[in-house]
């Protein structure tokens, strides 16, 4: 692979995935400036290692595993014991109305409610829910079997429900 042939690439993959990427990591690390710290570290070892990619259908799958690896490295060596909020208006995007007003309450809900999951059930339904991944694609990105990741996103699912339930009845 030539230079301008990584070059090209590698260019291809930061417009398809740079939004995506940045959102997985202010999530996982539910702090923005290390967010973009990791993000800016992502890209770089994907650019240098971007020749080593061959399967064209895994892009996605390659580079959220250099996310999530990036992200845990960066959350051992702060070595925090409390995960910060990841700020409100990240959850938000997820929340637009048809007609494009942000129903700030409902994000205020979700983005709490999301502090709330342990972290590895967080992970699996932010990467199915939010991200479009399949089972294996999470199984693959996390190192986790096709089972704990069916495990993690049905417990994550049922546990935002039991915290959601309250808020949800005061709607009715």
């Amino acid at each position: 692979m030539t230079e301008r042939e990584r070059r090209q690439r590698f260019d291809e993959l930061y417009a398809l995935y740079d939004r995506r990427i940045l959102a997985y990591c202010i999530y996982v690390l539910s702090d923005r400036d290390l967010a973009n710290d990791v993000y800016q570290e992502v890209f770089v070892k994907a650019y240098q290692s971007v020749h080593t990619l061959r399967d064209q259908g895994k892009e996605a799958n390659w580079l959220f595993r250099i996310a999530r690896n990036e992200c845990l490295n960066a959350l051992k060596a702060r070595q925090r014991s409390e995960r910060r909020s990841v700020a409100v208006e990240d959850a938000e995007r997820f929340l637009v109305s048809e007609d494009g007003a942000i129903r700030r309450n409902e994000a205020e809900h979700l983005h709490r409610a999301l502090e709330q999951l342990p972290p590895d059930y967080r992970e699996a339904l932010l990467l199915a829910e939010f991200e479009g991944f399949s089972l294996k694609e999470i199984a693959e990105i996390t190192g986790a079997s096709l089972s704990n990741v069916k495990v993690r996103i049905h417990r994550a699912k049922k546990k935002l429900h039991q915290i959601l339930e309250p808020i949800l009845n005061d709607y009715e």
